[in-house]
């Protein structure tokens, strides 16, 4: 059995361990927040889609978050075009067939996380195809082809790099439901 103490001291360690990545936390974190639900508003308005991608591990929160934009997260609402894209075993190919039917003016939201050459590789496709992009991404930093809005995380703990991006996202969601449906939540 753990000592009192040490559950003390674990989760002090945890909570410290979590502020120290202060880009969620500081100005610069919460206005890329503000930008993207902005922009995914101005999309929502202009009957446009948001189709979600997430590269493994972070397959999981990209259904979540895709599920909570398209249904909902704080209220009952009407769905949003928002589309989950499904991780298969020929990710790459997929990837580049699926990109290649979305229209233009339509938007790529990739949740990355430390896989900036597919991640890079999906933004320049994106790009080409005239899509806005979005993405969540931790360390290593994009190098040559970077989404329109980037929400960038300089860490490695992956299972920290996974609760700042769902709850970025839920911020995000938050924000574009109270944006469009009203603050009814």
């Amino acid at each position: 059995m753990l000592s009192h103490n040490f559950n003390r001291e674990f989760i002090l360690s945890q909570l410290l361990d979590l502020a120290e990545l202060p880009v969620l936390l500081s100005t610069e974190g919460l206005e890329v927040a503000r930008q993207m639900a902005s922009r995914m508003v101005d999309i929502f308005q202009a009957q446009k889609r948001i189709h979600i991608i997430g590269l493994k591990p972070y397959h999981n929160i990209a259904r979540d978050l895709a599920d909570h934009f398209k249904h909902g997260l704080n209220m009952d609402r009407p769905p949003l075009p928002v589309s989950f894209l499904e991780n298969t075993s020929r990710e790459q190919q997929s990837f580049s067939d699926l990109i290649s039917r979305y229209e233009k003016g339509d938007a790529l939201f990739i949740i990355a996380g430390e896989h900036s050459q597919a991640t890079e590789m999906l933004v320049q496709e994106a790009k080409d195809k005239s899509l806005f992009t979005f993405a969540f991404c931790s360390y290593p930093p994009l190098k040559t082809h970077r989404p329109d809005l980037l929400f960038y995380l300089p860490a490695v703990n992956r299972p920290r790099v996974k609760e700042i991006f769902l709850m970025l996202g839920h911020i995000i969601g938050t924000l574009v439901e109270s944006t469009l449906f009203g603050n009814s939540f």
